[in-house]
């Protein structure tokens, strides 16, 4: 898990993360698949526009703002 602000970022053994607003009813905001296994780490940049997810494969940087999220993979990644 990860916060940003008024968002909480989640990964999942699915290989999903969720951004939920937690200022909202319906808070889950976005879904993203990318991680083929497990999400093991989560951790929003002090400018809270990028977040890097670690898993058993890859690594995945989003950024921009975390309702619209631009995906950047790096395969090299062996964490």
């Amino acid at each position: 898990m990860a916060w940003n602000i008024h968002f909480l970022t989640t990964g999942g053994m699915d290989g999903m993360i969720v951004n939920n607003d937690i200022r909202i009813r319906s808070h889950v905001v976005k879904n993203y698949r990318g991680h083929r296994q497990e999400v093991c780490g989560l951790k929003w940049s002090a400018s809270g526009k990028q977040l890097p997810s670690g898993g058993m494969i890859i690594l995945f940087t989003y950024g921009i703002c975390p309702r619209h999220l631009q995906i950047h993979q790096y395969n090299g990644y062996t964490g």
